[in-house]
């Protein structure tokens, strides 16, 4: 049974250990061959989540492998067919990358981010579609009206910047950083749940308490954008935490902003691996379909509706591509 976590107490199944630079590593025991609906819980959100010293690095949940059937019967032509994939155990981080973790990747090395030395694609004004903005970049995503905090998301990174910081958390810890693999992105999503988003076990939940997508006020600065009827306060990315988690302790795996994985984009699951071990799925089983040109994104964002913010959800850009609703989490092979 999957446990929620509750930092007060200690759960039965659920271990405590000391992580990089004293932060907390969660296990979160999942039963070995998936979790039906019925046995997910969800959580109560915890006011402290991800705000430990942005040195330490990110807080990492330990997930125990399992079975889960990935895609999705009812959803987009990408998203077939659902298969079954074994997952092994791994870590996520609880939360996505911060601007102020990022802050310290780029104060340490001395990085240039992509968008540094360019244009960052950022929502027009009447919120229709993205453009590119220049002076644009990770410190200053040109967000309409809201100025980024330290909290919030790191955005307008690109693939290539987000495996450059999963690199440099490793040499700096000695532990195997990198990102997840879209089978990880998507079991730890689910959270256990079978349904479209993991809310969704309990009828009586609502987008706005577990997701930051296209809301009331996100249609009263866009008011083009299809929105539920709920409102949570954020017309862009909310600082990571803001919402409940899923039943796995993870926050903002569904909505605030989409996410880099390390797999190549395909159009659909037809031999697609049944065997997720950490290895992201290669540029293509033919050898003359050429390069791996596009990466996979998961989990939809601030811009989106309730239809792109699924688990099974999946979309894709070019590795050095950057846009202000596009950052990443970082797994750890455990």
């Amino acid at each position: 049974m999957a446990q929620s976590y509750q930092p007060e107490s200690r759960l039965p199944g659920v271990q405590w250990t000391r992580g990089f630079a004293a932060h907390l590593s969660i296990l979160v025991l999942v039963a070995q061959f998936g979790i039906g609906a019925a046995q997910a819980q969800l959580s109560e959100r915890d006011p402290n989540a991800c705000r430990s010293d942005p040195t330490d690095g990110p807080e990492m949940v330990v997930i125990e492998g399992g079975r889960f059937r990935m895609g999705s019967r009812d959803g987009d032509s990408d998203e077939k067919p659902v298969h079954k994939v074994a997952v092994q155990p791994f870590a996520l981080s609880r939360c996505e990358v911060t601007v102020a973790e990022f802050s310290v990747f780029v104060l340490d090395t001395g990085y240039v981010a992509r968008a540094d030395s360019g244009n960052c694609r950022a929502v027009n004004e009447a919120g229709t579609t993205f453009v590119d903005r220049v002076n644009a970049s990770w410190r200053n995503p040109r967000y309409p009206e809201v100025a980024q905090v330290a909290a919030m998301p790191v955005v307008c990174v690109s693939y290539d910047d987000a495996l450059a910081y999963t690199q440099w958390l490793s040499a700096r810890t000695g532990l195997p950083y990198r990102l997840p693999t879209e089978a990880e992105w998507e079991y730890a999503a689910r959270g256990g749940t079978t349904t479209a988003r993991h809310w969704e076990v309990d009828p009586r939940a609502s987008q706005c308490d577990f997701a930051n997508g296209a809301d009331q006020d996100a249609k009263s600065r866009f008011t083009k954008r299809k929105s539920v009827e709920c409102a949570d306060g954020h017309v862009v990315s909310a600082p990571v935490g803001t919402y409940r988690p899923n039943p796995f302790g993870l926050y903002d795996m569904l909505g605030n902003v989409w996410e880099w994985t390390a797999d190549c984009w395909h159009g659909s699951y037809d031999d697609a691996p049944i065997d997720a071990t950490g290895s992201a799925r290669p540029a293509s089983v033919r050898p003359d379909a050429g390069a791996c040109s596009r990466r996979v994104v998961r989990g939809g964002s601030w811009f989106y509706g309730p239809m792109g913010l699924r688990s099974a959800k999946r979309s894709k850009d070019e590795p050095t591509r950057t846009y202000n609703s596009v950052g990443f989490r970082v797994a750890r092979t455990h």
